[in-house]
């Protein structure tokens, strides 16, 4: 993928460098070619080439309406009646030994309102374990680590398997989200803007469970907050509006990304979010 409307000769070797890095099947976790995203037949969102790698938090930004969140939905399969989409999107970063019936099964996603049922936070947790078909003798054991992973354990009473989970806070919520994400087992994680409706303390919290989840498998972050984008990613994508639709203008490490943006209108979303 070659970002449009390029500044500078460095820039562009930048954005070359990172994408054949992440071609080398070593490094590749998932790649996206000729991806068009439609409502009502009209083309709402396109990405022509994108490769990502099989670690690392990718920060996904852009202006509303660029397509954001609706890409996040198309990868996972997760799109409504209204809306359809076409193109290759190719997973790299699982075991091929791994037999899953559907794309989904390779993707946890975290959305913007915490998503538990209406249950005891143990209902919640076998829900993934149910579907690996986890022997039910190692249910308490794995559900014990991704709520500590996720540092849940520590907070709740010892009779935390019958505490129903909407009783939670909203961060905790949100967390409890993100351990039945690891539950499920999946290399890769979506999140779209999962700290939009919390406090400062639960926001801090699950920036750092992004980050370390980073460590270990692929993390895509839709969010329209720079300064979490600075704070948690490794590399960063922008979408922006172009003839009535959605596309990708940029891909660069944040490091990049941030110093000295390639394109655009990358240069302007920045300037119109700090006013520098």
């Amino acid at each position: 993928m070659t970002a449009l409307s390029l500044s500078t000769n460095d820039q562009v070797a930048n954005n070359a460098h990172v994408q054949l890095l992440f071609n080398e099947p070593e490094c590749c976790g998932m790649r996206i070619k000729d991806l068009s995203i439609f409502a009502k037949k009209k083309t709402i969102l396109t990405v022509n080439e994108l490769r990502f790698p099989k670690k690392g938090v990718v920060a996904i930004m852009g202006p509303s309406g660029s397509g954001k969140s609706t890409f996040l939905k198309a990868l996972s399969e997760l799109m409504d009646e209204n809306l359809a989409h076409k193109g290759h999107i190719d997973i790299t970063c699982f075991d091929a030994n791994d037999e899953c019936e559907s794309i989904c099964s390779h993707f946890a996603m975290v959305w913007q309102k915490p998503t538990v049922f209406p249950c005891s936070i143990y209902d919640n947790l076998k829900v993934p374990l149910r579907k690996r078909k986890v022997a039910r003798k190692e249910w308490l054991d794995l559900m014990k680590k991704a709520l500590s992973d996720v540092g849940l354990l520590g907070e709740l009473n010892e009779d935390w398997a019958k505490q129903r989970a909407q009783r939670l806070s909203g961060g905790q919520q949100q967390r409890l989200s993100i351990a039945m994400g690891l539950l499920k087992d999946s290399n890769i994680f979506l999140f779209d803007e999962p700290t939009s409706a919390l406090d400062p303390i639960s926001t801090e919290i699950i920036e750092k469970i992004i980050k370390d989840l980073g460590r270990t498998k692929l993390v895509l972050l839709v969010t329209h907050s720079l300064g979490q984008a600075r704070r948690v990613s490794d590399y960063s994508a922008m979408f922006h509006n172009h003839e009535d639709k959605g596309a990708l203008c940029e891909f660069s490490a944040s490091e990049d990304f941030f110093k000295s943006p390639a394109s655009p209108q990358s240069r302007e979303f920045i300037m119109m979010e700090t006013g520098v």
